[in-house]
């Protein structure tokens, strides 16, 4: 029986809307960033498997396949799956898991049907001739979007660029649909990880632990045009504040990373009124 026929139906609601609720900017990073559907939901499988396996353990001990199985909802049998590649460290990736944008930059840097005799990717007609790009739409798109919305995507993110006499030449053997500093995305995802997991820890802690600090100052009452204002408080008073902190841990900083260290700290962000980055433009 799957665990989940033990909790009432009011919990799974509020569970599916805590679930959204994390889960919506996220999305918003992997999308800019090129991850398809299907890999996001094969990571979150991967994911479940780990997580039940770690830290839902019955007095200590590791979390046995059944009772994963009982946790996650899968098969005992996609759960040993699962088990299996995390202990190999498998990726899972694969040209058909990639989304089809992906498939066709690759194949045009791949298929021979489209290299030259060079080995490079060929410039294609857009429709008709021995090579197209309609060609190669066909073989590798599995057509989930119409050629045009696909080709004008391509270019939108500029991948493919447009020659005269209607050729196409290809740019970009990968699909990225935001150019993204790497340096920046990984501060961001650090800063999700670090404030769920305090969350959780002080939701789900032993009693007998001090929570970790947690808090933060909101009001819906203020003018539209204050946000500048306050943006540029925090921009002092929260980077003094980062100062004294790091100043704190400097100070009780050990010669040498050792077993006896532990990575500790605070984050300070702004809350504001959410607005899609970059609205109205690549359309």
């Amino acid at each position: 029986m799957d665990s989940s026929q033990h909790k009432a139906p009011g919990q799974h609601r509020f569970a599916e809307e805590i679930c959204r609720m994390i889960v919506r900017p996220i999305v918003g990073l992997l999308l800019r960033n090129g991850l398809s559907f299907s890999r996001f939901s094969e990571i979150c499988r991967s994911v479940y498997v780990d997580v039940a396996a770690k830290e839902f353990g019955l007095e200590g001990r590791r979390t046995n396949t059944s009772r994963i199985a009982l946790l996650t909802g899968l098969s005992r049998t996609r759960v040993k799956q699962e088990l299996d590649k995390l202990d190999a460290g498998q990726d899972q990736s694969s040209i058909d898991q990639v989304r089809p944008a992906s498939r066709i930059l690759m194949a045009w840097h791949a298929d021979p049907d489209f290299l030259d005799k060079t080995g490079k990717p060929r410039v294609l007609t857009v429709e008709g001739g021995e090579h197209s790009f309609k060609d190669l739409y066909d073989k590798y798109s599995g057509k989930i979007a119409p050629m045009t919305a696909m080709l004008k995507e391509l270019r939108n993110v500029g991948a493919v660029e447009s020659l005269n006499g209607g050729k196409l030449r290809v740019i970009s053997r990968t699909y990225v649909p935001r150019a993204t500093d790497a340096g920046a995305l990984k501060r961001v995802c650090m800063a999700v990880r670090d404030l769920t997991e305090t969350g959780s820890y002080n939701l789900y802690r032993d009693e007998h632990l001090r929570a970790r600090f947690e808090r933060f100052a909101t009001n819906q009452l203020i003018p539209a045009n204050q946000l500048d204002e306050f943006t540029e408080f925090l921009n002092q008073e929260g980077q003094a504040f980062l100062e004294r902190a790091d100043n704190w841990l400097i100070g009780r900083e050990a010669d040498a990373s050792s077993d006896d260290t532990v990575r500790v700290g605070v984050g300070v962000y702004q809350i504001a009124p959410w607005t899609v980055p970059d609205a109205g433009k690549n359309k």
